[in-house]
């Protein structure tokens, strides 16, 4: 099975921001930066109990955590999105069309890996060499490595149907050659 589409600007932005904030695995990750803000903030707190007397409780003391947690959270929030997006859009600005990842892929499955080519390059992994496979609404992304893939924009199917099958047809012979019983 093959195709060949145009990958844009838009396209790699997606994938750089999917790979920051969406994808299963960062998602996983994105609860532990306020995990930790939340238990130092909860220390300090106690600590404003702590006195000559030994520990008084106080709801005074608490309402840092409770002012103080929402307010830095939302401000680390922030900060990181509007970090990423301008790093993100500073890379992206390097790119040049037909020279690296922006312009013309053709990208076949085969029964031995998955051969990519482009004007500048062609590259070639079998199954066993192939990290993952994921989709959202708009790509399927057939991972190289933990945080590289080839990303395959669905517009490029002739239909649904057609995207579903190659996304299915490919993680087939990745389980397989993996030894997942999904294969």
């Amino acid at each position: 099975m093959e195709i060949e589409y145009e990958l844009t600007r838009e396209d790699l932005y997606a994938f750089q921001w999917r790979s920051a904030y969406s994808s299963p695995r960062a998602r996983r990750m994105a609860w532990k930066p306020y995990f930790f803000l939340f238990i130092v903030v909860l220390l300090v707190s106690l600590m404003g109990g702590i006195g000559a007397d030994g520990f008084t409780f106080s709801l005074v003391k608490f309402s840092l955590l409770f002012v103080v947690f929402p307010i830095v959270a939302l401000a680390i929030w922030l900060t990181t999105r509007i970090t990423v997006r301008r790093f993100i859009n500073q890379t992206l600005k390097e790119e040049k069309p037909e020279r690296g990842q922006l312009g013309k892929h053709r990208v076949e499955l085969q029964d031995s890996g998955v051969v990519e080519s482009t004007a500048v390059n062609e590259s070639s992994r079998t199954w066993a060499g192939i990290d993952r496979i994921e989709q959202d609404s708009n790509y399927i992304y057939i991972y190289t490595a933990p945080l590289m893939a080839i990303i395959i924009p669905k517009r490029a199917f002739k239909d649904v149907a057609a995207a579903k099958a190659f996304y299915e047809l490919s993680e087939t012979r990745r389980a397989a050659a993996a030894g997942d019983p999904k294969g």
